[in-house]
């Protein structure tokens, strides 16, 4: 009786920079890994009767990709999808950085507060104002309270202290290429491993990002193309991907 080969297969993908070498690095929760390959038919059409028809046909690749939904957002993660650059900033103090006020608004600090120390007025720097009163820390900064002290257009010294944080400057570059690797486990038919490699893919940026999503989590679908790799030399060897197949023991 011949084996039962069927797939329901989850597992890793993970990925490094094409042409480097090294380890590949995990991409994190991927919830859906799509390969398609697109082709371009040239048919030549059968003139040798009225009723007409194909007399030939033959199909060529016109190109692979890949799909993938992308569920956790390392920092490399992001600036591998928006084409960006990476920053490293340090937690830090920041002493009396200037910034005007408004009512009701929200300045944006320089980098991102961890707690702030003091808010005062510049003028004379005698007159320090209180939280939760005058002002409020935000995510990025500070709210000026309608209701406070603080008046129409001040000008303002902020004290605090700033969290480690990286900075990704999207669309800086023209997308990096990588090499994926996925690292399948199947639990129905034979129940062993499959591994897919594909050589040379160019990312293409984040069509899309939930950014407010509080129904599900966020998720964004990364699609790249596969190139052909001119590494890879030699009869019957492939240019674009690789699939080992795991079979039993002889």
């Amino acid at each position: 009786m011949p084996q039962i080969e069927t797939f329901l297969v989850g597992g890793q993908v993970k990925m490094r920079k094409y042409g480097v070498g090294g380890p590949f690095m995990p991409v994190g929760l991927v919830s859906t890994l799509t390969q398609a390959i697109e082709t371009n038919d040239i048919t030549l059409a059968d003139t040798t009767t009225p009723q007409g028809g194909e007399y030939d046909s033959i199909s060529r690749i016109s190109s692979m990709s890949l799909t993938m939904n992308w569920r956790e957002f390392y920092t490399a993660n992001l600036a591998a999808i928006y084409w960006g650059t990476i920053d490293r900033v340090p937690a830090s103090t920041v002493t009396d950085e200037p910034h005007r006020a408004s009512k009701g608004g929200t300045i944006l600090l320089d980098k991102m507060p961890l707690s702030i120390t003091s808010v005062k007025l510049a003028a004379g720097g005698a007159t320090t104002y209180v939280d939760g009163d005058d002002w409020q820390m935000t995510g990025s900064g500070i709210e000026i309270l309608e209701a406070g002290a603080i008046a129409e257009g001040a000008d303002l010294l902020v004290t605090y202290a700033s969290a480690s944080v990286d900075i990704i400057e999207a669309l800086t570059g023209s997308g990096d290429v990588y090499e994926f690797l996925f690292e399948g486990a199947n639990a129905a038919g034979t129940k062993n491993r499959v591994n897919l490699q594909y050589f040379r893919c160019q990312l293409s940026p984040a069509a899309s990002a939930d950014w407010i999503s509080t129904d599900d989590f966020m998720g964004s679908e990364v699609t790249a193309k596969v190139l052909s790799d001119p590494k890879k030399t030699g009869a019957g060897k492939s240019k674009y991907m690789r699939i080992m197949k795991e079979t039993a023991a002889a």
